[in-house]
């Protein structure tokens, strides 16, 4: 059988579609994203903005059968047998790390987020090594909330350490759920990027500022290797979204402007906050 994959608008190499075209290729079928007159189609769509473009794609292989997935689109899982084979990564030959969840869900229920209704409750899923290609000296977890298991977290990071691999737990990290010995292990392991943290509500800022003092102690370098998701245009004002800028500056570390909610404003934050050589170097208000 002949199966083509369509990556619409993934930013990173798509997890679905290496799963996918992995298990295919287990039951003697080819695959890739230049196949001509293919007998099933995969597409994945991440981003709601593309929905209908998406959808229009879907119609132009009337003689196949259609999966259409993502979460731009729809919440469908891949059944789990697809899930749990090692990722195909040599679709995307450009890429050099391996991919994966060691856990899904989260234990929060935040009102901007997919992931409750998306993935369900949490839960341990992949160890590391389930996903990790050998040849490959980068890992990047894509987990929801890396540090809601304390005990699955160290066991990971020792795989990561033992090995001597680079990481990247790409998403955001729980600050209110740090401590100083998942700090020290942070410290420990050698970075493919910089850790992410989130301050997305104003009602967290005593764990956030908690949370900097416990990274600062650990030696953890604030400006250069962390980083603040901070959730604009959904709960709070202008002012209040500045607010949390500012805080983070003054303590030694950087935003990252996530519009739930695109204004003027907003994007004037952004444009402020996302370039570090500019948030560095002025304040909001001396730009316009």
């Amino acid at each position: 059988m002949r199966v083509k994959l369509i990556d619409f608008d993934s930013k990173i190499p798509n997890l679905a579609l290496m799963q996918i075209s992995s298990w295919h290729r287990s039951q003697g079928d080819i695959t890739g994203f230049d196949i001509d007159n293919p007998d099933e189609v995969y597409i994945s769509c991440v981003f709601s903005k593309n929905a209908e473009q998406a959808r229009g794609i879907a119609t132009f292989y009337p003689n196949a059968t259609v999966h259409l997935g993502g979460s731009g689109v729809n919440y469908i899982h891949l059944p789990e047998y697809m899930q749990k084979v090692r990722p195909d990564y040599q679709i995307y030959p450009e890429n050099k790390k391996s991919i994966g969840f060691t856990t899904r869900g989260c234990i929060r229920n935040c009102g901007f987020c997919i992931v409750p209704q998306k993935e369900g409750k949490f839960c341990r899923w992949h160890h590391i090594r389930d996903f990790h290609n050998p040849e490959f000296k980068s890992v990047m977890c894509l987990d929801n909330n890396l540090l809601a298991d304390p005990e699955w977290f160290f066991i990971n990071t020792d795989y990561v350490l033992e090995n001597n691999l680079k990481w990247n737990p790409i998403q955001g990290l729980d600050v209110r759920l740090l401590t100083s010995d998942i700090a020290e292990r942070l410290k420990e392991t050698r970075l493919d990027g910089c850790l992410h943290f989130a301050f997305d509500n104003m009602k967290d800022e005593a764990d956030v500022l908690h949370g900097i003092r416990i990274l600062r102690d650990a030696g953890i370098d604030l400006k250069h290797d962390v980083q603040f998701y901070v959730l604009v245009g959904f709960n709070t004002n202008d002012e209040e979204d500045k607010y949390r800028c500012r805080l983070l500056k003054t303590n030694g570390t950087n935003p990252f402007v996530m519009q739930y909610a695109r204004t003027k404003q907003t994007r004037k934050l952004a444009q402020w906050a996302n370039r570090k050589h500019i948030f560095w170097a002025c304040d909001i208000d001396e730009m316009w």
